[in-house]
Protein backbone atom coordinates (compact mmCIF):
# COMPACT_ATOMS: atom_id res chain seq x y z
CA UNK A 1 0.00 0.00 0.00
CA UNK A 2 3.10 2.25 0.81
CA UNK A 3 4.28 1.83 -2.77
CA UNK A 4 1.02 2.48 -4.05
CA UNK A 5 0.51 5.40 -2.45
CA UNK A 6 3.85 6.91 -3.43
CA UNK A 7 3.87 5.78 -6.84
CA UNK A 8 0.30 8.28 -6.70
CA UNK A 9 1.76 10.92 -5.06
CA UNK A 10 4.39 11.01 -8.11
CA UNK A 11 1.97 10.70 -10.79
CA UNK A 12 0.18 13.55 -9.18
CA UNK A 13 3.17 15.61 -9.31
CA UNK A 14 4.20 15.27 -12.53
CA UNK A 15 1.19 15.96 -14.33
CA UNK A 16 0.68 19.04 -11.90
CA UNK A 17 4.22 19.95 -13.23
CA UNK A 18 3.35 19.60 -16.74
CA UNK A 19 0.07 21.43 -16.66
CA UNK A 20 1.96 24.35 -15.35
CA UNK A 21 4.26 24.39 -18.15
CA UNK A 22 1.86 24.13 -20.47
CA UNK A 23 0.14 27.04 -19.00
CA UNK A 24 3.50 28.97 -18.91
CA UNK A 25 3.76 28.36 -22.55
CA UNK A 26 0.32 29.22 -23.66
CA UNK A 27 0.88 32.43 -21.20
CA UNK A 28 4.38 33.30 -22.95
CA UNK A 29 2.83 32.38 -26.66
CA UNK A 30 0.41 35.01 -25.25
CA UNK A 31 2.72 37.34 -24.77
CA UNK A 32 4.79 37.25 -27.58
CA UNK A 33 1.19 37.27 -29.88
CA UNK A 34 0.51 40.65 -28.27
CA UNK A 35 4.10 42.48 -28.50
CA UNK A 36 3.71 41.54 -32.16
CA UNK A 37 0.42 42.72 -32.57
CA UNK A 38 1.76 46.00 -30.84
CA UNK A 39 4.57 46.11 -32.73
CA UNK A 40 2.65 45.91 -36.30
CA UNK A 41 0.62 48.26 -35.01
CA UNK A 42 3.11 50.63 -34.38
CA UNK A 43 4.89 50.27 -37.71
CA UNK A 44 1.98 50.89 -39.12
CA UNK A 45 0.90 53.90 -37.72
CA UNK A 46 4.40 55.27 -38.00
CA UNK A 47 4.09 54.68 -42.16
CA UNK A 48 0.49 55.93 -41.92
CA UNK A 49 2.00 59.55 -40.53
CA UNK A 50 5.14 60.37 -43.28
CA UNK A 51 5.03 62.59 -45.66
CA UNK A 52 5.78 61.79 -49.24
CA UNK A 53 5.35 63.28 -52.54
CA UNK A 54 3.18 61.20 -54.72
CA UNK A 55 2.67 61.71 -58.66
CA UNK A 56 0.82 63.90 -59.48
CA UNK A 57 -2.37 62.31 -61.63
CA UNK A 58 -2.51 65.74 -63.66
CA UNK A 59 0.92 66.59 -64.88
CA UNK A 60 4.24 64.33 -65.50
CA UNK A 61 6.99 63.43 -62.62
CA UNK A 62 9.27 66.45 -63.40
CA UNK A 63 11.76 65.04 -60.67
CA UNK A 64 14.57 63.69 -63.08
CA UNK A 65 14.26 67.11 -64.63
CA UNK A 66 17.48 69.15 -63.17
CA UNK A 67 18.82 71.19 -66.24
CA UNK A 68 17.14 73.26 -68.48
CA UNK A 69 16.27 71.80 -71.50
CA UNK A 70 15.92 68.27 -70.47
CA UNK A 71 12.50 66.45 -71.56
CA UNK A 72 10.40 63.89 -69.97
CA UNK A 73 7.23 62.09 -70.99
CA UNK A 74 4.88 59.23 -69.42
CA UNK A 75 0.95 58.07 -69.90
CA UNK A 76 -0.03 62.50 -68.94
CA UNK A 77 1.96 63.52 -71.73
CA UNK A 78 5.30 65.33 -72.23
CA UNK A 79 7.54 68.41 -70.61
CA UNK A 80 10.61 69.83 -70.90
CA UNK A 81 12.49 72.31 -68.42
CA UNK A 82 12.24 75.85 -69.10
CA UNK A 83 13.47 77.24 -65.69
CA UNK A 84 14.67 75.88 -62.41
CA UNK A 85 15.29 77.36 -58.87
CA UNK A 86 17.27 76.99 -55.84
CA UNK A 87 15.10 78.49 -53.86
CA UNK A 88 14.98 76.33 -50.77
CA UNK A 89 13.48 78.28 -47.45
CA UNK A 90 11.09 77.89 -45.08
CA UNK A 91 9.10 81.25 -43.79
CA UNK A 92 7.12 81.14 -40.72
CA UNK A 93 3.53 83.17 -40.59
CA UNK A 94 2.46 82.72 -36.74
CA UNK A 95 1.67 79.23 -35.75
CA UNK A 96 2.29 78.06 -39.66
CA UNK A 97 5.66 77.12 -40.97
CA UNK A 98 5.87 76.74 -44.60
CA UNK A 99 8.83 76.22 -46.83
CA UNK A 100 8.89 76.33 -50.24
CA UNK A 101 11.52 74.06 -52.56
CA UNK A 102 11.91 72.42 -56.44
CA UNK A 103 9.99 75.43 -58.17
CA UNK A 104 10.47 75.02 -61.72
CA UNK A 105 8.59 75.90 -64.85
CA UNK A 106 7.40 73.88 -67.45
CA UNK A 107 6.49 73.53 -71.34
CA UNK A 108 3.81 70.97 -70.85
CA UNK A 109 1.81 68.95 -73.71
CA UNK A 110 -1.27 67.32 -72.23
CA UNK A 111 -2.46 63.95 -73.61
CA UNK A 112 -5.34 63.97 -75.08
CA UNK A 113 -7.31 62.36 -72.26
CA UNK A 114 -6.15 64.79 -70.31
CA UNK A 115 -6.84 67.89 -73.08
CA UNK A 116 -10.05 68.88 -71.93
CA UNK A 117 -8.97 69.18 -67.91
CA UNK A 118 -6.76 71.76 -68.85
CA UNK A 119 -9.55 73.39 -70.71
CA UNK A 120 -10.39 75.96 -68.19
CA UNK A 121 -7.05 76.71 -66.94
CA UNK A 122 -4.90 77.62 -70.32
CA UNK A 123 -5.86 79.73 -73.49
CA UNK A 124 -4.38 77.04 -75.38
CA UNK A 125 -4.25 73.34 -73.80
CA UNK A 126 -2.84 71.38 -76.08
CA UNK A 127 0.70 72.79 -74.80
CA UNK A 128 1.03 75.67 -72.32
CA UNK A 129 3.87 77.10 -69.88
CA UNK A 130 3.28 76.18 -66.21
CA UNK A 131 5.27 77.27 -62.67
CA UNK A 132 4.99 73.84 -60.38
CA UNK A 133 6.11 74.32 -56.56
CA UNK A 134 6.71 71.56 -53.70
CA UNK A 135 5.34 73.02 -50.39
CA UNK A 136 5.05 71.37 -46.61
CA UNK A 137 2.99 72.94 -44.59
CA UNK A 138 3.32 72.67 -40.83
CA UNK A 139 0.66 73.71 -38.13
CA UNK A 140 2.76 74.14 -34.93
CA UNK A 141 0.48 75.09 -32.46
CA UNK A 142 -2.30 72.82 -30.59
CA UNK A 143 -5.18 74.31 -32.23
CA UNK A 144 -6.75 73.86 -35.80
CA UNK A 145 -5.98 76.98 -38.27
CA UNK A 146 -7.33 77.88 -41.76
CA UNK A 147 -4.29 78.54 -44.44
CA UNK A 148 -3.14 78.23 -48.02
CA UNK A 149 0.30 78.56 -48.20
CA UNK A 150 -0.26 80.16 -52.10
CA UNK A 151 -2.91 83.07 -51.82
CA UNK A 152 -1.63 84.85 -54.94
CA UNK A 153 1.50 83.71 -57.14
CA UNK A 154 2.68 87.04 -59.38
CA UNK A 155 5.09 86.88 -62.07
CA UNK A 156 4.94 90.77 -63.49
CA UNK A 157 2.38 90.16 -66.01
CA UNK A 158 -0.21 87.62 -64.46
CA UNK A 159 -1.89 86.98 -61.19
CA UNK A 160 -2.54 83.49 -59.82
CA UNK A 161 -5.18 82.74 -56.92
CA UNK A 162 -5.63 79.72 -55.40
CA UNK A 163 -8.47 78.25 -57.11
CA UNK A 164 -6.00 78.09 -59.76
CA UNK A 165 -3.89 75.28 -58.88
CA UNK A 166 -4.42 72.42 -60.98
CA UNK A 167 -2.60 69.96 -58.50
CA UNK A 168 -5.50 69.58 -56.16
CA UNK A 169 -3.76 67.92 -53.57
CA UNK A 170 -5.51 69.70 -50.58
CA UNK A 171 -2.75 71.58 -49.40
CA UNK A 172 -5.33 74.76 -48.61
CA UNK A 173 -7.93 74.57 -46.04
CA UNK A 174 -8.26 73.79 -42.24
CA UNK A 175 -4.57 71.95 -40.68
CA UNK A 176 -5.54 69.81 -37.36
CA UNK A 177 -3.03 70.69 -34.43
CA UNK A 178 0.52 69.76 -35.30
CA UNK A 179 -0.87 68.75 -38.54
CA UNK A 180 1.51 68.92 -41.51
CA UNK A 181 1.10 68.39 -45.47
CA UNK A 182 3.23 67.99 -48.05
CA UNK A 183 2.71 68.18 -51.88
CA UNK A 184 3.10 70.42 -54.79
CA UNK A 185 1.28 73.36 -56.67
CA UNK A 186 0.76 73.94 -60.10
CA UNK A 187 -0.49 77.20 -61.95
CA UNK A 188 -0.49 77.68 -66.17
CA UNK A 189 1.08 80.27 -67.14
CA UNK A 190 -0.82 82.23 -70.18
CA UNK A 191 0.60 85.66 -70.28
CA UNK A 192 4.42 85.32 -68.95
CA UNK A 193 7.29 85.44 -71.04
CA UNK A 194 8.97 82.67 -69.29
CA UNK A 195 12.58 83.80 -71.22
CA UNK A 196 12.30 86.65 -69.53
CA UNK A 197 11.00 85.83 -66.10
CA UNK A 198 13.64 86.56 -63.40
CA UNK A 199 11.69 85.80 -60.36
CA UNK A 200 7.50 85.06 -59.12
CA UNK A 201 6.22 86.52 -55.86
CA UNK A 202 4.53 84.53 -53.92
CA UNK A 203 1.31 85.87 -51.42
CA UNK A 204 -0.09 83.29 -48.84
CA UNK A 205 -2.92 83.51 -46.46
CA UNK A 206 -3.82 85.02 -43.26
CA UNK A 207 -3.44 82.54 -40.72
CA UNK A 208 -6.90 81.85 -39.92
CA UNK A 209 -8.60 80.44 -36.97
CA UNK A 210 -11.61 77.64 -37.01
CA UNK A 211 -14.13 81.48 -37.24
CA UNK A 212 -12.13 82.33 -39.87
CA UNK A 213 -11.01 85.22 -37.78
CA UNK A 214 -7.17 86.37 -38.61
CA UNK A 215 -4.13 85.19 -36.41
CA UNK A 216 -1.38 86.57 -38.32
CA UNK A 217 -0.89 88.40 -41.24
CA UNK A 218 0.33 87.25 -44.70
CA UNK A 219 3.47 86.92 -46.18
CA UNK A 220 5.24 87.92 -49.52
CA UNK A 221 8.00 85.23 -50.97
CA UNK A 222 10.17 86.22 -53.76
CA UNK A 223 11.25 83.20 -55.58
CA UNK A 224 14.13 84.16 -58.22
CA UNK A 225 14.89 81.90 -61.13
Amino acid sequence: MKYVAASLLILTLFIGGCSDNHTAQETNSEVKASSDSTESTVSTETKSTKTTITDSPQAPDDSSLTEVGESFQDADGSITLNAISDYDETTTIGDVELHISDVKIMNYAPSPDLIDFFHGYSDNETQFNYVKLRVTVKNTSDKAVNFAPISMLETGSEKKGFEDDFYLESLYGVYAPNEERSGQLGFVLNETKVENLKAITVHTSDVFDQNKESLTKSKTIEVPF
